[in-house]
């Protein structure tokens, strides 16, 4: 069993894998505010990558090599700006390359130190008590007091990207509620999404969205996500006898991760043709109205986009559309003949697609799946898919 302290360092090391990671995004996630009026992603780096770097001198290694330490009380302002500065300068290799190797160095010497080092009562220059196992447990909650908003952020965009790539016939913008209308063909198209900020009493407008899709003859649905607000939205519609309904996982991959897709007869247009929706329709048991209006939803989208069907002997096995935006390629509509599944189309399909994407400058992929659905969460995790946030519907009940 690990001891406290490799457990300690094990969490601290957990910023090495986080910023490792966020390597991999592009200059938009970097340049961008965790929030408005806050840090930049770089600045973030760039910020616990200079208190490591003095911690490490002036306390971790005066401690391994027995001499006093010289930590001490700084203007955190000025450390700050100065960090800040760092960060803006720099490029994204250097800062995530320059804060995992500076937590590295602390993990590696604090690893090597005998209990007795480890475990010492040491003071700051200060005077001021210095405890090892305090020092790596505060940073730690440190690290997670940054990760989160960055975490967020990126869930976010992924979130704005889903409803840009899945769109509705008519969008209402009500007091930074997003109501989604398109004729009650699909929760995701004829919901609230609740993700841009809330000032009105909410019993009142909770009452004022339903009567919207009362009037619409639709029933009333909440996405609820992390991004809700308020955040006790959830709560209250649960209050209210909401039903809570379709639990979904939002998931992504590295296109670099990714296998290259085998021979297979693909079908790839840029329109949702004729033939697209007879397939789409046949799989899914689509009626005449919910195919109208799924032609009326895809020809919103404004993105680049992908219609694909995979055909075995000439006759189609596999469909899907892909929507390209920011570097991403999300994927919608992945279904496959009842009659040939577990035959390895709907994964081709896939890998079709994402090729295609990366043909196009697409680095990641997101797509959303029941969380239910075991087959499909299956071949997700197969390609690659991992997860990355949750959302749910919460259903009124007994409308009228």
């Amino acid at each position: 069993m690990a001891t406290e302290k490799e457990q300690l360092l094990r969490s601290f090391g957990e910023w090495i894998s986080f910023v490792t990671e966020l390597a991999n995004d592009d200059a938009r996630v970097w340049n961008q505010s965790v929030a408005t009026g806050k840090w930049t992603v770089r600045e973030v780096v760039a910020h616990i990558a200079r208190w490591d770097d003095y911690f490490y001198n002036e306390a971790i290694a005066k401690a391994a090599a027995g001499l006093p330490l010289t930590v001490k009380h700084l203007d955190y302002d000025t450390f700050n700006e100065a960090a800040k500065a760092y960060g803006k300068n720099a490029s994204i290799e250097e800062l995530a390359g320059q804060a995992a190797k500076s937590r590295k160095r602390i993990i590696d010497t604090v690893a090597e130190l005998t209990n007795e080092q480890y475990e010492a009562a040491y003071e700051d220059a200060d005077r001021h008590p210095f405890q090892m196992t305090q020092y790596i447990k505060d940073f730690i909650w440190h690290d997670q007091h940054h990760i989160e908003p960055i975490r967020k952020l990126k869930h976010f965009r992924l979130e704005q990207m889903s409803l840009n790539g899945w769109p509705a016939l008519q969008t209402l913008i009500y007091d930074g509620w997003l109501l989604r209308f398109a004729e009650g063909y699909t929760k995701r198209s004829n919901s609230i999404n609740p993700i841009y900020g809330h000032t009105l009493e909410l019993d009142a407008k909770i009452r004022a969205c339903e009567k919207r899709y009362e009037q619409q003859g639709i029933r009333t649905f909440f996405k609820i996500t992390p991004f809700s607000q308020p955040a006790s939205l959830d709560e209250e519609l649960a209050s209210r006898g909401y039903e809570l309904i379709d639990q979904t996982i939002v998931k992504t991959v590295r296109l670099a991760d990714v296998l290259s897709p085998s021979q297979a007869d693909i079908w790839l247009e840029n329109v949702p043709a004729e033939g697209w929706l007879d397939t789409l329709a046949l799989f899914s048991g689509l009626t005449e109205e919910q195919r109208s209006i799924t032609r009326k939803m895809l020809e919103q989208i404004v993105l680049e986009k992908c219609f694909a069907i995979v055909h075995e002997n000439g006759i189609p096995v596999a469909c899907g559309f892909a929507v390209i935006e920011d570097g991403w390629i999300g994927l919608y509509d992945i279904v496959t003949d009842p009659g040939n599944r577990n035959k390895g189309y709907g994964e081709q399909l896939i890998l079709h697609l994402l090729q295609w994407g990366k043909g196009r400058g697409a680095t990641d992929s997101f797509l959303l799946v029941v969380k239910n659905n075991a087959p499909a969460n299956r071949l997700y995790e197969k390609i690659g898919y991992v997860p990355q946030y949750e959302y749910w519907y919460r259903a009124r009940q007994n409308q009228q």
